[in-house]
């Protein structure tokens, strides 16, 4: 007769590898936010959501979690209980603040001091504004035909324009997407261009979000590259620092 011993081990669940995923959408919309950053406090890891909102993140039972959005709410939430994976799909409402005007002396980088001078020189034509048709109708009326009025209007559009390009950047800047994602030569302006950075996110996101964003958009353009050409491609180091 044979004898077969048959040995259990139990590992805690607590004990495995847990992770929390779902999805950030907008309270109103329902839409998926891209990209939110999305922190878990105690460990300090943090991933950023894909362009359907979808996010997936280490994290124990009890961890809390915090998610954060350029021109939203910061919330955080809880791990709720699961074996190994626990979804929570968390909806974030936009802010409603309104900032006091500030004018910073000391310290101006160049780019505000550029901006600074530039509207100083041209600031006649940049005061310009369209008469009231209301008020003053014959005045709308003459200056709908204008054509300098139409100059100054499209100098405006150009200039506001240009300001916002040169602001993006003084944080979307090619030594930065070289030194976290190693691309080289014509390679770092093709995938710039791919993902351009939004002004709204350039202004409002810290330096920590910008590295996020460009490792996060770096993965996936590689994703996008043809099969032959991926393995030539530097692979992006874990973390953002």
């Amino acid at each position: 007769m044979k004898y077969f011993l048959f040995l259990v081990i139990w590992v805690p669940f607590s004990g495995r590898s847990q992770t929390l995923q779902g999805t950030v959408t907008d309270f109103h919309t329902g839409k998926g936010l891209f990209p939110v950053t999305v922190v878990n406090t105690r460990t300090q890891e943090a991933v950023l959501t894909d362009i359907h909102g979808f996010y997936v993140v280490p994290a124990r039972q009890g961890d809390l979690v915090a998610f954060s959005y350029v021109g939203y709410k910061t919330v955080k939430r809880i791990k709720p209980v699961s074996v190994i994976i626990a979804t929570l799909n968390v909806s974030l409402e936009q802010t409603d603040l309104q900032l006091d005007e500030v004018r910073v002396l000391p310290g101006l980088s160049k780019y505000q001091r550029d901006s600074a001078e530039n509207v100083a020189i041209y600031k006649i034509t940049l005061q310009r504004t369209p008469p009231n048709p209301f008020s003053s109708p014959i005045g709308a009326l003459a200056e709908k035909f204008s054509k300098t009025a139409k100059r100054a209007y499209a100098f405006q559009k150009n200039f506001y324009a240009g300001e916002t390009e040169k602001f993006i950047d003084t944080r979307y800047k090619p030594e930065l997407v070289t030194q976290l994602t190693g691309l080289t030569g014509d390679s770092i302006g093709h995938f710039m261009y791919a993902y351009p950075m939004p002004y709204d996110y350039a202004r409002s996101a810290t330096d920590l979000e910008i590295k996020m964003w460009i490792r996060s958009n770096f993965r996936e353009w590689i994703k996008n590259q043809p099969a032959d050409t991926t393995a030539a491609l530097p692979i992006p180091a874990s973390g953002a620092k």
